[in-house]
């Protein structure tokens, strides 16, 4: 059982370095983690666009994607927001 007793010290020292936040070498990089956005309840709902439309779009989504900007379904729900406020309906 000696031949244990490193792993159960290893542990400890572990356990009190991760109770103090601290680091026996602090120039390493440390782990970080990024929570992800919720993204609000979303509904299905089809429409029917000219192909010009429906190709201009797509690149924009595609583009926005690139960019690290919004997604598909964030640019259309903006483009309904302002067709909403355009014509001064309730939502």
């Amino acid at each position: 059982m000696e031949s244990l007793d490193w792993i159960k010290d290893e542990n400890n020292r572990a356990t009190d370095l991760a109770k103090t936040g601290e680091t026996l070498n602090s120039k390493a990089p440390r782990l970080v983690s990024f929570k992800k956005r919720a993204t609000p309840l979303r509904m299905v709902k089809s429409i029917y666009i000219q192909s010009l439309y429906s190709q201009a779009f797509d690149k924009l989504a595609f583009d926005q994607k690139l960019k690290k900007g919004k997604n598909a379904p964030e640019l259309m729900e903006e483009a309904i927001e302002l067709l909403l406020k355009k014509y001064k309906a309730e939502f």
